[in-house]
């Protein structure tokens, strides 16, 4: 029986040194520049593993990449691991910003969300290469550079992977200061709230014109009213925008609405609701666009038992984690939706994730190698 967290101790220098290598590229998502750099060298460290790889190229956003280990004497299903290597943050912030060590953390932009998952995610796996305790079933690899932006891109690969997978490992930070595994995930919604009126002089001539801005305010204050907290059902207006002079009856507005939902059937609901809006201003016409980009990830009796044991093994190996449900998203989703019982928030711990400050715990680094290896290894 491996000793689990000596074997990932005796990693530590390579798995800080491979994190730091990793933060020290930036990589926001809208540069695509940046990200098929760090996509390239994602793809040489997989094909250092043995890995079948293949680049998959984008013509917007950083090109993705798979990694496969088949196994051709086994009929068991494949195991998928998800990381993105895409950040929330701009080109400058690492020389603002630095990447650091103080009291016993790390700090850096996009150390915790999710440059140390993905360390995690390779040096755990030449591990068990080096050491003879590489799992029977296929394992599959995906690195995606979009997630920030809510995998609008990768989405389709995410699924095509996910299909058939027996569980799925997201690499993702674990939720909040515990670093606990997201077992439950908000469904995600943009749309968008478009109306059409028309102009006149708002002195001389109102009431040839047709206010498309208080239109706008009625349908937001619908849209607000959806709101159901108790349930888990979040509506928000985050952005609005109309107009075109002061004196002038507005001829269009526009209003972009946040929803999340907790449940398929919220989202079937609100969804309807939102596409159901008429106008009440005469000479007014709305539009309503986008919809549910990422499903709910529900806590289904599979993805307990996956997180169960996960937590049954952390204990074991002397540390705590737990479990909690967050209104973010993350391929998780996807995942999920899919069928697919995924374990998310295995990465790392820490805090501040896409704030000021981000930072993952060193000691806590080395348990999610041990625990990663042992969940590859056993499941």
């Amino acid at each position: 029986m491996s000793n689990w967290p000596q074997l990932a101790k005796s990693q530590e220098t390579d798995l800080f040194n491979l994190i730091e290598k990793l933060v020290l590229i930036e990589t926001p998502t809208s540069d695509k520049a940046a990200n098929d750099h760090i996509a390239s060298l994602a793809a040489d460290l997989l094909k250092d593993l043995g890995a079948e790889v293949e680049i998959h190229p984008e013509s917007t956003y950083g090109d993705h990449v798979t990694g496969d280990w088949p196994a051709s004497e086994s009929t068991k299903s494949h195991a998928l691991i998800v990381g993105h290597l895409d950040t929330v943050w701009p080109f400058g912030t690492l020389e603002r910003m630095g990447y650091t060590e103080k009291d016993g953390r790390l700090y850096g932009p996009g150390v915790l969300d999710m440059k140390a998952g993905i360390a995690t995610t390779i040096i755990g796996l030449r591990t068990l290469q080096q050491n003879n305790l590489w799992p029977i079933r296929p394992i599959k690899v995906l690195f995606n550079t979009d997630e920030e932006a809510g995998s609008p891109s990768s989405r389709p690969l995410v699924e095509k992977c996910a299909k058939g997978a027996e569980y799925a490992l997201i690499m993702e930070p674990g939720q909040a200061g515990a670093g606990a595994l997201k077992t439950q995930r908000k469904g995600l919604g943009e749309f968008r709230v478009s109306i059409t009126g028309k102009a006149s002089h708002a002195g001389a001539f109102p009431e040839r014109g047709a206010s498309a801005i208080n239109e706008l305010a009625l349908r937001i204050i619908e849209c607000q009213a959806l709101n159901d907290w108790p349930s888990g059902i979040t509506v928000n207006t985050g952005l609005i925008s109309g107009g075109s002079a002061r004196n002038t009856i507005p001829a269009s507005a526009e209003a972009s609405i946040d929803v999340r939902v907790r449940t398929t059937n919220q989202a079937e609901v609100i969804e309807s609701q939102i596409r159901s809006m008429k106008p009440e201003i005469e000479g007014t016409s709305i539009k309503i666009s986008g919809g549910f980009h990422r499903p709910p990830m529900e806590r289904t009796s599979a993805l307990a038992e996956l997180a169960e044991k996960l937590i049954g093994w952390s204990n074991e190996f002397g540390f705590e984690l737990t479990e909690e449900s967050t209104g973010g998203g993350s391929d998780a989703n996807l995942t999920a939706a899919m069928g697919v019982p995924s374990a998310d928030g295995l990465g790392s711990k820490g805090l501040n994730p896409h704030a000021e400050g981000e930072n993952i715990e060193i000691s806590e680094q080395i348990n999610r190698l041990a625990l990663f290896m042992k969940a590859i290894n056993s499941l």
